[in-house]
């Protein structure tokens, strides 16, 4: 029954209708936001950060997509209202620029209308004064609203190769796990 299953599922995927095809260029647009208020001995801190993708990648086939990922990384940093009285903070706007590279591997489907895809992205952050570099895999869906105009959804997982934090011991980078929504547009020949 495997067998079955898995020819099936092969014979759909070439007998697909491509949204894309090799030599294509793609943009997007995506990002997420997140913002958090805690209180830890009496002080209450508010956080909040986000990314904003622009992707930029190129078919190579009607499958595989290679990319440039630059990012703007934002950020409320805690500064104090009154120098004499580190307790009350507010948080002011600071931005970073980052870049990744990433390859994409499309599940092309015989409706056209929707494209889950898998991948994996390598990014550099700078976060401050320090910076981070990171790797992992992602995953999505698109939605194709006209032939070349798509809402995209996707999970990714990024773990931390390297950093430029003063001790490890002191910072521990976690894992992140971020959900993105964007638009982006297909740009190449039509049929």
């Amino acid at each position: 029954m495997k067998k079955i299953l898995t020819l099936a599922l092969l014979v759909i995927t070439i007998a697909a209708q491509a949204q894309q095809q090799a030599g294509d260029l793609s943009i997007q647009f995506s990002g997420n936001y997140v913002s958090s208020k805690t209180t830890f001995n009496g002080v209450e801190e508010k956080d909040f950060q986000g990314n904003i993708y622009l992707k930029i990648g190129k078919f190579f086939t009607q499958n595989i997509e290679m990319g440039l990922k630059p990012n703007v990384f934002f950020f409320g940093e805690a500064v104090p209202i009154k120098a004499n009285d580190p307790s009350k903070t507010e948080n002011k706007l600071r931005a970073n620029l980052g870049l990744g590279l990433y390859g994409t591997y499309s599940f092309l489907t015989a409706d056209a209308k929707f494209m889950p895809y898998g991948g994996v992205e390598i990014n550099y952050l700078p976060i401050g004064k320090y910076s981070t570099m990171n790797l992992g895999p992602y995953a999505g869906l698109k939605y194709f609203i006209t032939e070349r105009i798509n809402l995209d959804t996707n999970v990714n997982y990024l773990i931390n190769l390297a950093n430029s934090y003063p001790s490890f011991d002191d910072y521990v980078v976690s894992p992140l796990f971020q959900l993105n929504i964007g638009i982006g547009v297909i740009i190449g020949k039509t049929e």
